[in-house]
């Protein structure tokens, strides 16, 4: 059973340390044992903290930006959605791998999500339902595109909320070509993840750098109900007359890169508050655009072309 208690550290945090102390004059060695500060935890052993490992019921609280830079390995961020009851809707994910491709993934609840749509050019997702989506610019391939790449011995390392630290272990991941989606930079492409109870609150997010060097932002929004609007039923193709009656509601996320109150080209669409029920493809009527009224194209979930109505 977890104790809480006062302990000491020979450094700044416990991801530098190198021992607990049952002192602050660091004359008492704590006993052996796992020590966590609520996002790591470490064994000591012998006096003597050993590497860093997450920690599986806390983590970084949402709704802030990471970015992640350095050589090539599989960075990790345990995240923490909220446990209360307020804590539910659709939890919002925005990473930017600049140019140099990276790749990501997030498990939560058994689930691995690695969706992504980009303002640039609508979406990106991995074949493999457990992959990696590597996403990035094409003149910075490092010889992925086409190719299955295995990377034996990747560094791990792990964000302890102010920066990642290495945890001294090593992944081997394995990058066939359905994972890589490469083109222009797709700027912040958007992943949305959603959660429907208070709990289980916590995210596990991988960013892998399979290059020589990595540098990435990423920006969560807290889970929160999504917007509506108001829709036609689906029709088999554009050409549907102004007048149709808007009698659905429908949930979207922007992901357009204008910061508007409309649905635009590439937005998520769902059928839920929470994200969970991508709209069905087809063509759709709705007022809540810039222009209404027009008509979404909507495949996989995203919306692929605004058009008029007739």
């Amino acid at each position: 059973m977890a104790v809480n208690s006062t302990y000491y550290l020979n450094a700044a945090d416990l991801a530098t340390a190198t021992a607990v102390y049952l002192d602050s004059a660091l004359s008492l060695i704590a006993p052996d044992g796992f020590y966590s500060d609520g996002v790591i935890s470490r064994e000591q052993s012998l006096g003597i903290l050993l590497t860093a490992n997450a920690c599986p019921t806390c983590g970084t609280p949402c709704g802030g930006t990471i970015s992640g830079s350095g050589g090539q390995g599989i960075y990790l961020v345990n995240l923490d959605g909220g446990s209360t009851a307020g804590d539910v809707g659709a939890l919002v994910i925005r990473f930017n791998p600049q140019s140099v491709p990276d790749g990501i993934r997030v498990t939560y609840d058994g689930n691995v999500y690695n969706t992504l749509s980009s303002p640039i050019d609508g979406l990106h997702q991995s074949t493999n339902p457990l992959g990696f989506t590597v996403v990035g610019n094409t003149l910075s391939d490092c010889g992925m595109a086409g190719n299955t790449t295995t990377f034996p011995s990747l560094f791990e390392f792990l964000y302890v909320g102010t920066g990642f630290v290495a945890t001294g272990n090593t992944q081997s991941v394995t990058i066939s070509p359905g994972d890589v989606s490469l083109g222009t930079s797709p700027g912040f492409c958007v992943m949305v993840i959603p959660k429907v109870n208070a709990t289980p609150s916590i995210f596990n997010m991988e960013m892998l750098g399979p290059c020589s060097g990595t540098a990435w932002d990423l920006n969560v929004s807290c889970p929160a109900l999504l917007p509506s609007f108001q829709g036609s039923t689906a029709f088999l193709n554009s050409s549907i007359p102004c007048g149709t009656a808007l009698t659905e509601t429908y949930y979207f996320v922007r992901v357009h890169s204008t910061i508007d109150t409309y649905v635009g080209l590439y937005d998520y669409i769902f059928t839920d508050a929470y994200g969970a029920m991508p709209l069905t493809d087809g063509y759709y009527l709705t007022n809540n655009v810039a222009f209404p009224n027009q008509v979404l194209r909507v495949q996989s979930g995203i919306v692929i072309a605004i058009t008029n109505c007739i």
